[in-house]
């Protein structure tokens, strides 16, 4: 998986806070919204940023504050 920096601007400064296990957790699940949901990049990250955050809301949380 190679790590870029998302499109969105929130979302990136956002993805930038997260350590390197949940980082993984959001490029997998942006390239599989986008590869196998046909969804365009920017909106893959978007959800896949909301799928991280409903899946580990403590540890996302603890990382933004």
């Amino acid at each position: 998986n190679c790590m870029t920096t998302p499109i969105n601007e929130v979302v990136a400064d956002l993805v930038s806070r997260l350590d390197s296990n949940l980082r993984e957790a959001f490029e997998e699940r942006a390239s599989i919204r986008e590869l196998d949901g046909g969804l365009t990049r920017e909106l893959a990250e978007c959800l896949a940023l909301l799928d991280v955050i409903r899946q580990y809301p403590k540890e996302v949380l603890s990382l933004l504050a």
